[in-house]
């Protein structure tokens, strides 16, 4: 398959190239078997996003995807050959960011995954993962929404190209009442913009109310690159504050895992 640029006044200012991919599945140690990455890239651009850092990526999040347009043909050839076992979507990309709309590459993976038994785990930001429901309530599948606040204003800062929490939380609760598992991942917490007791305690408690009781409760991930990003939109005491909190390992967080279990299963 060659290479084609897409037309850019497809998805605003978002480069989107279609490449070639040699491989579909990659070893994952993020409690799955296997990673899986229909795009490599990511149209959401999250200020705290650690992939970046793990793919070796210089280009500016958020800026362009790679659409590996052949994976689907790739995964079938795989999961013919390879071991059995769990895969995970949306390890370094949103497998359901804009433009899985057009390219639905997430989906014929899904399609490849469901003829092959294997058990999917997916996380994602998008309420376009309702569009599968239909594969979903026919899968072993569980798939997890990142709700990192209610506060809209947050998102727009540090997630600019995701879906509004209420869109959110309206997947969430429309998968709920189709009979898909779901769980929710808070994270990462940020020190003065999204770890307010209070507001974090509402978050749980929305949360619960559309079905979701199993929460997965993160710290930020600070790798290489993401001092950088942060402090383009944090001033300096505050980029600072949050260093000591990272670096000496104190009960900052452990107490906030602490009080929101009294409101429903959260793992850390």
């Amino acid at each position: 398959m060659g290479l084609n640029v897409v037309d850019p006044g497809d998805f605003k200012d978002l480069q989107v190239k279609e490449v070639s991919c040699s491989q579909a599945l990659s070893l994952s140690g993020l409690e799955s078997d296997y990673s899986l990455n229909p795009y490599r890239g990511c149209s959401h651009g999250c200020l705290y996003c650690y992939a970046p850092c793990v793919i070796n990526e210089s280009r500016e999040w958020g800026s362009f995807v790679d659409v590996k347009r052949n994976i689907p043909n790739v995964l079938a050839k795989e999961l013919k050959t390879k071991t059995k076992g769990s895969v995970r979507l949306g390890s370094v990309t949103d497998p359901y960011q804009e433009v899985e709309k057009l390219y639905q590459l997430t989906r014929m993976c899904l399609l490849q995954l469901k003829k092959a038994k294997a058990h999917v785990i997916i996380q994602t930001k998008s309420d376009l993962v309702t569009r599968d429901i239909d594969l979903f309530t026919e899968m072993d599948v569980d798939v997890g929404m990142t709700v990192t606040s209610m506060n809209n204003e947050f998102r727009d800062r540090f997630e600019p190209g995701t879906p509004t929490i209420e869109e959110r939380l309206s997947a969430l609760k429309k998968m709920n009442d189709s009979g898909v598992n779901t769980w929710a991942f808070i994270g990462p917490l940020i020190p003065g913009e999204n770890d307010d007791i209070i507001q974090l305690e509402e978050l749980v408690e929305s949360l619960n109310a559309v079905g979701v009781y199993e929460l997965y409760l993160d710290k930020l991930n600070m790798r290489d690159g993401i001092w950088s990003r942060f402090e383009q939109v944090l001033d300096e005491d505050r980029v600072n504050r949050y260093r000591e909190i990272y670096s000496q390992r104190n009960r900052y967080f452990q107490e906030r895992k602490e009080r929101l279990q009294k409101l429903g299963k959260i793992i850390f």
